[in-house]
């Protein structure tokens, strides 16, 4: 798999595949918008389908009378804090109980909440369920009421966070790719081939890779990213949309 690809490359890669002059002079007034066609095409992907080689654990330290944590702000296993996770693609949640991690259950009802009043600042330990609280905020419950204990041999009242991590700007010329850049450059270049029959082309073998690496990675039914025709859905439903290339003499 062609990913880790930097910018700059991925500009040669489309270009090519678009039959565009490679000097940076010939594409000066039109860089902005290659790249975004990238940009938006690396989005589009990451917002439909599975990838495994994105997924990673984050971690929050609860504490005594939070009620509300952001995902977006957690650490590693080495404690370098990261802000690469937002709520739609954690996956699951964990909690440190002794030795054990043990996964929140991803609902509060409203009996719970009978039981222990978050709004009254009614607290208990350990921690049993999550959900998803306006402002894209984690809220938990019930409202610990204790620190998370973190010694070295402790990691009482630690959340791990499992999710598909944001992908890594895609702006200067040095960032790198985080999915396929062949994927990527050839449904760009479809953005600017005049000749609608080679736009469907260029359509076509982007539809082809990306069909090869979803199977490779999760083991799915065949689908197609763009073009016309029934889209299946890949393991995991998300929103499905499809980039429109008009007819030519339109």
């Amino acid at each position: 798999m062609a990913r880790n690809v930097s910018l700059s490359e991925l500009l040669v890669m489309l270009r090519a595949e678009a039959r565009l002059g490679q000097s940076a002079a010939s594409n000066n007034q039109i860089r902005d918008t290659q790249v975004a066609y990238l940009r938006r095409t690396q989005q589009w992907l990451w917002d439909n389908y599975e990838w495994p080689h994105l997924r990673v654990e984050r971690f929050i330290d609860l504490q005594a009378g939070q009620r509300f944590y952001d995902p977006a702000v957690t650490f590693d296993t080495a404690g370098v804090v990261k802000n690469d996770l937002t709520i739609d693609r954690v996956e699951q949640i964990d909690l440190r109980y002794g030795d054990t991690w043990i996964p929140l259950t991803p609902r509060i009802t409203s009996s719970q909440y009978n039981e222990w009043a978050s709004e009254l600042d009614q607290r208990s330990w350990p921690v049993r369920n999550w959900a998803v609280y306006e402002g894209e905020k984690i809220e938990v419950w019930p409202i610990p009421d204790q620190n998370a204990l973190i010694t070295a041999g402790s990691l009482e009242g630690r959340i791990k966070l499992t999710g598909i991590r944001n992908l890594r700007p895609l702006v200067d010329d040095d960032d790198r790719c985080d999915l396929d850049s062949e994927v990527l450059a050839l449904s760009a270049a479809a953005e600017f081939v005049a000749n609608d029959k080679q736009a469907r082309y260029k359509l076509d073998l982007a539809n082809k890779r990306l069909e090869k690496l979803q199977n490779n990675l999760v083991k799915t039914t065949s689908f197609r990213m763009f073009g016309v025709g029934q889209q299946e859905m890949s393991r995991r439903p998300r929103r499905m949309s499809a980039i429109y290339i008009a007819p030519s003499g339109s």
